[in-house]
């Protein structure tokens, strides 16, 4: 059985935060069971925000803005990995504003929840395994509220979250304006490296565990739908 991880660096810049999924990627690779892994960078992409226009619900239509986000979230759909790792360099004590407006714009992607006979169904996160990570410019300057605000997200869209050291995998550069001053940062790079064997682990398990009793599967899927349409 082969385990596909994904691996989302939200930073505009190649640097710190690539380097810190590059490593988790690396270690989920190290597993004992077959993994592959592929990292998406928001280097040069342009992300909009999300205007609540509506279009998505009313219209029954994916997002109708024209950037780079279909691209990007293509990679959380088509088809749905069996993990996801992503990581945000921390801007004002939080992630930075790429993520939060992939976060939101993503919005269309959950309609089918609410508005009925909606043509797009929500994608199933339900098994797909999923770790935040991130990484700070001082150790304690929001490294922890921005793994918040990734695992909320990821809490709200349907996956399987793990945690690492407390809550993800944080990270600092010690002060040091520099694109790799996070390789120093020893317990940073050891918190990624548990995050990759972590979600490529749950990740495992999940699949296998859908893999041994498809018809549970089918089954608990029955009883959603049901409890949506009422």
């Amino acid at each position: 059985m082969e385990i596909r991880l994904v691996g989302i660096s939200s930073s505009p810049r190649k640097g710190n935060t690539e380097h810190l999924v590059r490593t988790a990627l690396e270690a989920a690779e190290e597993s004992p069971v077959s993994v592959t892994t592929s990292l998406v960078s928001f280097v040069g992409k342009r992300i909009e925000p999300c205007t609540d226009c509506q279009v998505c619900a009313t219209q029954g239509r994916p997002c109708i803005k024209r950037d780079d986000w279909a691209e990007l979230v293509d990679e959380l759909t088509s088809p749905v990995p069996n993990g996801v790792l992503i990581a945000s360099p921390v801007y004002f004590f939080s992630a930075n504003a790429q993520l939060r407006a992939f976060f939101d714009r993503c919005t269309s992607l959950l309609k089918g929840h609410w508005v009925d006979d909606h043509p797009y169904p929500p994608p199933d996160f339900s098994k797909t395994a999923a770790a935040a990570l991130a990484v700070g410019f001082h150790r304690h300057g929001g490294v922890e509220h921005t793994l918040s605000n990734i695992l909320h997200w990821f809490l709200t869209t349907g996956f399987v979250c793990t945690g690492v050291d407390y809550i993800g995998a944080g990270a600092w550069q010690q002060h040091v304006n520099s694109t790799d001053a996070v390789l120093q940062d020893e317990l940073g790079m050891r918190n990624a490296r548990i995050a990759g064997r972590a979600v490529a682990h749950l990740a495992y398990l999940l699949a296998a565990g859908s893999a041994a009793d498809p018809d549970v599967d089918t089954a608990f899927e029955e009883l959603r739908q049901r409890e949506t349409a009422l």
